[in-house]
């Protein structure tokens, strides 16, 4: 049988003094010390996880914008693509204009010449005529 006395008491004594003394100067700081590395491993995995979510956010951002950039710049290029058309074909229809213009006043001016020159060589033919008819006759006409 288990029998009380004195030393049991002064063992409980010194094993409740030794258990505080090494909480105070073992055990916490001990603790503390996994609790310092355990904060500071997951801050890091947590810290590095919030990083790569940010990273992909801005990489999402940036793409959209690439994206975006893109589809202005084919929009753009379609609109002056379509806009240079326009002007060569304007371009086209005018100088097709001024070259039927330019025809136009090209054959007038050919007629008014031609008439002109017709009317001349009607002169010069009649005169022409008359000489050889005088000549032919011996005599001159008029």
């Amino acid at each position: 049988m288990i029998q009380i006395d004195k030393t049991l008491i002064v063992q409980l004594i010194v094993f409740v003094a030794f258990a505080l003394l090494m909480n105070q100067f073992a055990f916490k700081p001990f603790l503390r010390l996994l609790e310092e590395r355990h904060r500071r491993i997951f801050g890091t995995k947590e810290e590095a996880e919030r990083l790569r979510e940010e990273a992909e956010g801005l990489r999402e951002r940036y793409e959209g914008e690439i994206r975006k950039r893109r589809e202005e710049a084919l929009r753009e290029s379609l609109s002056l693509r379509e806009e240079s058309r326009r002007a060569q074909e304007e371009l086209i229809e005018r100088t097709r204009e001024e070259v039927s213009q330019a025809l136009k006043e090209a054959k007038e001016r050919i007629a008014q010449e031609s008439t002109l020159a017709l009317r001349e060589l009607e002169g010069y033919s009649r005169e022409l005529a008359l000489k050889v008819a005088g000549r032919l006759l011996g005599r001159p006409l008029e």
